[in-house]
């Protein structure tokens, strides 16, 4: 009977987990939400594309959260962000990045839009330092209502098209 238990166990312990493949802390420093967020994903969210010629370059983009239990308006729900050139080393300036409180289609939103060829909202800088499959993005960001915030986020196995 001790064997069976304890094959068991061995059994449960070598089981597949889910493992984040994306968590993000984000601190908002003012406004109705100030105060400090962990969001976590255990599918792989990060994104490397490749944009072809006349300009080759490589875009960056990310989705961490979801759906907010019973949409509370105090949770953060969801994190965001496109980074055009993710070829950029250091401060980039150009880049998308929106948070949401509560509902996703209907909740409270800041967002900052810097990328060339969009209406420009908001301002900041955010820096992507990739290491083999695996990324660390950091951002500072203000929203064209003033509202400030910033995170660092880690990506496990970034998916590269």
């Amino acid at each position: 009977m001790r064997l069976l238990l304890a094959l068991a166990a061995m059994a449960l312990a070598s089981l597949p987990r889910d493992t984040d493949r994306v968590t993000a802390m984000v601190t908002v420093a003012g406004g109705a939400h100030a105060g400090t967020y962990f969001l976590r994903n255990v599918e792989s969210p990060c994104e490397i594309t490749r944009e072809n010629a006349p300009r080759p370059k490589h875009e960056f983009d990310v989705m961490v959260g979801g759906r907010a239990p019973s949409n509370d308006s105090t949770k953060l729900t969801v994190l965001l962000l496109t980074i055009p050139d993710a070829d950029v080393k250091g401060a980039n300036t150009s880049f998308s990045a929106t948070i949401i409180f509560g509902d996703v289609g209907h909740g409270t939103r800041y967002q900052v839009e810097t990328r060339p060829g969009h209406e420009s909202s908001g301002s900041g800088t955010v820096s992507l330092a990739s290491r083999g499959q695996d990324a660390t993005i950091t951002f500072e960001a203000t929203s064209a209502n003033g509202v400030a915030y910033k995170g660092t986020m880690l990506c496990v196995d970034v998916s590269r098209n």
